[in-house]
């Protein structure tokens, strides 16, 4: 039987809504997708805050921040947040193949070459009960797509922290500040994966930690972000 045809009799089912579909891509429904919000622009071809206007934002210009660049592909919000959620929290890592995806497009769109991928590491501690890192899993299916290699000794987390979700933005500052070690990254273009960004201080930490020991650029790619 052609594929086509047996897709038709037997279409799958997506894996946000449950509804069955012919129009599923990567497992999300045409539907899922289209409630999905981008970031809208223009944003700041620095921090990626969407300003409203072109170019670098004034916060960028008169405190740059340790990265070249973040980008971000969705407001952090609807099926893109219950999505990052169940991969997140409860094992649903079977979306690591439509996150990855996403992250491709969107910096293929962009033409951001880097010289290799790694991710925001977890503490030992979280990864044991976690059982696995959602950034890693991301950051290995987006090399394959950017054939690119993937480091996962590119940065440390060097302690635990409490979650940074709950406190405030200079709690967070303070939580995680010089938590991450950087290494064999010297005169390199590294692409750093993450889930989803909030205050920017986990991008900026790891940023820190990267240049230190010698990074060349640093672009930082998260699916999510949360927009105030």
């Amino acid at each position: 039987m052609p594929k086509s045809i047996f897709s038709h009799l037997f279409p799958p089912r997506c894996l946000v809504c449950g509804a069955y579909s012919i129009d599923i891509r990567l497992g999300v429904c045409a539907q899922c997708v289209s409630r999905i919000r981008p970031i809208p622009g223009p944003v700041c071809t620095v921090c990626g805050d969407p300003t409203g206007t072109e170019g670098v934002c004034l916060r960028c210009l008169t405190s740059p921040p340790p990265f070249d660049r973040m980008m971000s592909a969705f407001i952090f919000e609807g099926p893109i947040k219950d999505i990052i959620h169940s991969f997140k929290y409860a094992d649903a890592t079977y979306y690591k193949k439509y996150l990855a995806q996403v992250l491709f497009e969107m910096i293929k769109a962009q033409g951001q070459p880097c010289d290799v991928v790694t991710f925001v590491p977890l503490h030992w501690t979280r990864m044991i009960s976690r059982g696995y890192n959602q950034a890693a899993l991301i950051a290995t299916e987006l090399a394959g797509l950017l054939g690119l290699t993937l480091s996962y000794s590119a940065l440390k987390k060097t302690r635990g922290t409490p979650p940074q979700v709950g406190l405030r933005k200079q709690e967070r500052k303070m939580n995680i500040r010089g938590a991450f070690l950087a290494s064999g990254v010297q005169d390199k273009a590294v692409l750093v994966v993450d889930d989803v960004v909030t205050t920017g201080q986990t991008a900026c930490e790891v940023s820190k930690a990267l240049k230190k020991t010698g990074a060349r650029y640093v672009l930082f790619a998260s699916v999510g972000r949360i927009v105030q």
